[in-house]
């Protein structure tokens, strides 16, 4: 039997089916030496590996730096230069001009109060034609102080290096441009940035620049350097300990949690195949936690198979024996079944018939869960889901729209996905949604239970599901659900319908369509269902020649909806002779032939 030891340097022997060959296993370490291993080599090499990134690329951040204040000061500058002034300076002669000593004035400000810039000036183009392709920009006000060795009196030519490229891509760009590299010219190594100056007309002749020397980018890069070197050290002089101290501690919390997992793998159940075991299996505390929660996640998960997650949840953390009991909740209620499952189900295969099926209720599941739902029961090729039990959630109603809505897209895509693979197949499915009260709990035998679902709105839900044939509707809802929705009915586009009679329910019913999200519709769809809920007002009101005036504007498509025509049949016939509205053409129903 292999021994724990401290944080492993020998391997454990033992003898061989011959008993003369040796089995080596590797050592398990213990939580707090391994992770203050981890911490320490990964500290230590992200330090190393950042620091070298750094060294190499301090001077590519430096110069961006620089950049940044290139671009800050030289459009602070213009903004207080007046470029229709400027362009009046032609001649050396008006260095004397109040326009030249005002400029010269805000620039020199700028190079005596903004840290590193070394020169301060405006230029033009040469005018002419330039004597070579270093000469072609000439000085118009230069910030260098007057008698300075570096003062350029008016008209002078600025001689440009082969490496400056800002000052010739700021005339073709018309905006804040800076070197890409160091420039070199005769007053020494610079980065430079150049601002354009606008006159009030749109016209652009001069420029701003404004030159930072190497020596202060360089000075910038080592300020980079050394604050990073501080942070790097300083990260690693609190990591190690903590790394120390947050292994020492995990070590006791892993077990406690590994305890607690063999507890919950208690089920009464037949476990399958074990599970894939966890990573990190030479760490001791991991490797006891991965062979616990193999056992747990072989029951529970054959288990949640057959019951839904949160209830099975809730089962097994019970202490109490399960008892037959219930409670009445107002819930959300979503019943579904395919139209003529029947006929379909006779022209094909039963292996056929059963990967569609689950292709089918695993769209239906998913979106369940994706909502907080709770998928009550399958009912041959129908489905019963309701929302606020076992745990109460926030918006029930709108829970359940979303998922008919959701089941209705996805649908959509199974049935296209087998259409072009020619597969003779196609599940047309109807939505009845329904909330109101029910009694929700443990329902069954005491040696078998069932936690379910029972009360009239179950009943009633069913026969809105049923009705959508006589409407030729997806999405039904009553009053009850619409209302639960409250503000969040603004969402969808939500229909009136009819006040339907349904077998076994004394009082009509007003049901409703739910079409879609409002923000996914098309107008056509939101001006047909404004211009319907008016002429059910109209019709009310007793105005049926108006309603049906409205109806008949509507486009072809709205006017064929079965609703639609059994209004239109309704307000010509007052009397009531117009009947029951035909089920739509060619979508015959197993269920409730006659809802």
């Amino acid at each position: 039997m292999v021994q724990d030891s401290p944080a492993g340097t020998t391997a454990q022997a033992s003898p061989g089916p011959r008993g003369s060959l040796l089995r080596w296993r590797p050592t398990r370490w213990r939580v707090a030496p391994t992770l203050a291993l981890i911490f320490t080599v990964t500290v230590t090499a992200a330090t190393a590996i950042n620091g070298a990134m750094v060294i190499t690329q301090s001077m590519d951040v430096a110069r961006q730096n620089t950049t940044k204040r290139l671009r800050e000061v030289t459009r602070s500058l213009a903004s207080k230069l007046d470029a229709d002034a400027i362009a009046t300076l032609r001649q050396p002669s008006q260095h004397e001009d109040p326009i030249y000593l005002r400029t010269h004035a805000r620039m020199k400000q700028a190079l005596d109060q903004v840290e590193g810039v070394s020169f301060v000036y405006t230029l033009r183009k040469v005018e002419g034609k330039p004597k070579d392709q270093f000469s072609k920009y000439m000085f118009v006000v230069d910030g260098t102080p007057y008698g300075s060795e570096d003062y350029e009196p008016i008209g002078a030519v600025m001689t440009t290096s082969p490496s400056t490229d800002a000052l010739h891509r700021v005339w073709t760009t018309g905006q804040f441009e800076a070197d890409r590299s160091f420039v070199t010219d005769e007053w020494g190594t610079w980065l430079s940035g150049y601002y354009p100056l606008f006159r009030r007309d749109g016209s652009f002749e001069t420029v701003l620049g404004v030159d930072i020397s190497s020596d202060s980018v360089i000075a910038e890069r080592q300020r980079i350097l050394g604050t990073l070197s501080q942070g790097y050290l300083l990260s690693l002089l609190l990591l190690l300990p903590a790394a120390a101290l947050v292994g020492r501690r995990l070590s006791s919390p892993l077990r406690r949690i590994n305890q607690r997992l063999l507890a919950i793998s208690q089920l009464e159940l037949d476990p399958q195949s074990a599970q894939t075991p966890l990573s990190c299996q030479w760490v001791h505390e991991i490797h006891e936690i991965s062979s616990s929660l193999g056992r747990v996640e072989s029951a529970l998960g054959d288990f949640g198979r057959y019951v839904p997650a949160r209830l099975v949840r809730k089962l097994v953390l019970n202490k109490n024996q399960i008892r037959l009991d219930g409670e009445v909740r107002k819930l959300a209620i979503l019943f579904t079944d395919i139209i003529g499952f029947t006929a379909i189900a006779e022209h094909l295969d039963p292996e056929t018939i059963l990967h569609a099926l689950n292709d089918y209720f695993t769209i239906i599941n998913d979106a369940a869960l994706e909502t907080q739902g709770v998928l009550d029961k399958y009912m041959g090729d129908s489905a019963l889901l309701f929302w606020g039990a076992p745990d109460a959630i926030d918006h029930p109603a709108r829970s359940a729209v979303d998922t008919a809505l959701l089941c209705q897209q996805r649908l959509e895509e199974l049935n296209r996905t087998w259409q072009q693979q020619g597969a003779p197949l196609c599940f047309e499915t109807c939505f009845g949604l329904d909330y109101g009260a029910v009694v929700v709990g443990n329902i069954g035998s005491s040696s078998r239970v069932n936690y379910t679902i029972v009360g009239d709105r179950v009943n009633l839900c069913s026969r809105v599901e049923t009705v959508n044939r006589r409407y030729g509707t997806r999405v039904l809802a009553t009053r009850a659900l619409v209302n639960a929705l409250g503000a969040d009915a603004a969402q969808y586009l939500i229909i009136k319908v009819d006040d339907s009679h349904l077998r076994g329910i004394s009082e009509p019913v007003e049901l409703f369509e739910i079409r879609g999200r409002r923000e996914a519709m098309a107008s056509e769809d939101v001006e047909f269902a404004t211009t319907f809920e008016a002429a059910l007002a109209q019709g009310r009101a007793g105005r049926s020649s108006e309603a049906i005036a409205a109806v008949e504007a509507l486009p072809e498509r709205f006017r064929r909806l079965a609703y639609v025509r059994h209004a239109l049949q309704a307000w010509r016939h007052p009397d009531g002779r117009h009947g029951t509205p035909p089920s739509s053409p060619g979508l015959p129903s197993r269920r409730d032939a006659e809802p």
